[in-house]
């Protein structure tokens, strides 16, 4: 059973909204970025495909952020799971956009510079890193493992949710968030939007209920949620 005690807080509240609402409305943004193709396939989106990749590194750190302030004060096994599963996303998400995303732009780019026969074979080993890497390429084990542990994030924390007294609509959204395990859009999008929602209605929620000092317990339940 999740109950919801004194929060935590390490950030004044302005800057605590700012990053819980404005990282997945920013991320959310950059994926519509997202090229569709394969990286040997990127030709001249090659330096949107390399912009992309790196700030996804920056914003997923930001995102882990916005989920623990998320689950602030929230205790039980769901939102222990969920904060437990928040550092396997980041370590595997990371080694997977570092290979699978950098690497493989950075070699597409490089190619450019050189002659014919030489864009075949650097474009053969972009797609050998890309979709021949069990390890960390597109569907591997990084890949696999920063899925799963996002699912894990988002299903346990709506689950937290829900046992802490949230409205439906925050909980489903939370559990759609899951959608991002596939982080290109369309998928990637929404899910970062259902974020967004769910931790929107958790946070007026909580400042509806004047939820910032200590011993506090679970709000009663809102009409509106």
């Amino acid at each position: 059973m999740t109950t919801l005690t004194s929060p935590q807080r390490t950030a004044p509240p302005v800057t605590r909204r700012a990053i819980l609402l404005g990282v997945p409305l920013a991320f959310a943004a950059l994926t519509l970025l997202h090229p569709q193709q394969d990286p040997h396939e990127l030709g001249s989106a090659a330096t949107r495909w390399l912009v992309v990749h790196a700030l996804q590194l920056i914003l997923t750190v930001l995102l882990a952020y916005s989920i623990w302030m998320l689950l602030d004060g929230l205790a039980g096994r769901a939102a222990l799971l969920a904060r437990g599963a928040i550092p396997a996303f980041l370590v595997f998400f990371s080694a997977f956009d570092g290979v699978a995303g950098l690497a493989t732009g950075w070699l597409e780019q490089d190619a450019h510079h050189h002659g014919t026969a030489d864009q075949a074979t650097i474009r053969a080993a972009i797609d050998e890193l890309f979709n021949g890497n069990w390890l960390t390429g597109n569907l591997s084990i990084a890949g696999a493992a920063t899925a799963f542990s996002w699912l894990a994030i988002t299903i346990a924390s709506a689950v937290a949710l829900h046992q802490a007294g949230a409205g439906g609509l925050t909980v489903a959204a939370m559990a759609a968030a899951s959608l991002f395990a596939s982080h290109p859009p369309p998928f990637g999008t929404i899910g970062l939007l259902a974020f967004f929602l769910a931790a929107y209605r958790w946070d007026r929620r909580r400042r509806a209920f004047g939820i910032t000092g200590p011993g506090v317990g679970s709000p009663p339940p809102s009409p509106s949620e």
